[in-house]
């Protein structure tokens, strides 16, 4: 009789392989699981904008239109009408225009904005089914910020002239500056990777920040080597913006791309690519993991197929509609 144990059973390559993506596909979804929450809540957010709203907002119906101009409001092929006529009757054409379509509105809110005891208060009116919201929001004083004894540069842009980068006048122009630089090297760049060359026009360089001391006080002075203008503010002026959390959690929604340093953006920017390579294994491993259960194949199967029809024939409907040709 033998003394020896015998080998240890080992499953075969296929359900290891299975259990090791069914466990990926678990510790995926337990550490994203704050992410995915986030972003189901900051997309929440953006498509109910009067949810958890950060300042006093208020919906109204068609009932509130009643007895103003826009109770009725006429429908836009009869306004597309009235347009042609009044064309016709102006330029008397030799061949009289005519309307051949229905018309419609190209957007379906119409907006007002209201400056009232020290709010601005936001009007919007849906144009096709009646109704709105309305939005108040504490107006900001508008004051001159403290002029810098050092600013130069800050020339107003005679009225009617394009905007658009300026020379320098009055400001400081240094030796071989950063949008000559910028302009020079362009041309190599569009060579050396296959593109067309032609005029160049620098439209814009990041500013130079840096620390004065002026008349015994420190300002944060900014550069700006386009326009040759100097200005700056107080150094213990107050810095940043006020954000309430409805703003700061639709701002994290919406932040994307890696800064050029590593810091918290840099962080932020990776959590972005983990969560779209993540939501890809999860679709990915689901499948797999559907197509093991047996029973479950041809049922899952007609779900799939009813899910990628309704999906292709929504975002055709979308696309059309996103470029105006629905």
């Amino acid at each position: 009789m033998s003394t020896t144990d015998p080998a240890p059973h080992r499953r075969p390559l296929r359900k290891r392989a299975a259990h090791l993506l069914r466990r990926g596909h678990l510790y995926f979804g337990l550490f994203l699981f704050p992410w995915a929450v986030l972003y189901g809540v900051t997309a929440f957010l953006f498509n109910h904008p009067t949810a958890f709203s950060d300042a006093p907002t208020a919906t109204f119906g068609a009932s509130a239109l009643k007895g103003t101009p826009l109770e009725a409001l006429p429908h836009p092929t009869a306004q597309a009408g009235e347009v042609v006529q009044a064309l016709n009757e102006k330029q008397k054409p030799a061949t009289p225009y005519k309307l051949v379509g229905e018309a419609k509105y190209a957007r379906e809110f119409a907006f007002a904005t209201v400056k009232a005891e020290g709010q601005t208060v936001n009007v919007l009116f849906d144009v096709k089914n009646g109704g709105g919201t309305v939005r108040a929001n504490p107006a900001r004083e508008k004051t001159e910020p403290e002029r810098a004894p050092f600013a130069t540069g800050s020339v107003p842009q005679p009225k009617g002239e394009q905007k658009g980068p300026r020379e320098p006048r009055d400001g400081i122009k240094l030796a071989d500056p950063l949008h000559e630089r910028v302009k020079a090297a362009v041309p190599v760049v569009l060579a050396r990777t296959g593109f067309p060359a032609g005029e160049v026009a620098v439209t814009s360089v990041p500013d130079v920040t840096f620390p004065v001391e002026a008349d015994g006080r420190v300002w944060t002075a900014s550069y700006n080597a386009l326009t040759g203008t100097v200005t700056g503010a107080p150094a213990d002026a107050e810095q940043g913006t006020e954000l309430s959390a409805r703003r700061f959690l639709t701002r994290l929604h919406l932040a994307h791309g890696y800064p050029g340093e590593a810091n918290c953006k840099w962080l932020w920017a990776l959590v972005v690519d983990v969560m779209a390579l993540a939501l890809c294994f999860w679709g990915l491993s689901g499948l797999v993991m559907w197509w093991q259960i047996k029973a479950a194949r041809w049922p899952g199967l007609v779900v799939l197929l009813a899910s990628a029809a309704a999906a292709t024939a929504l975002a055709l409907s979308m696309w059309g509609a996103l470029t105006g040709r629905a």
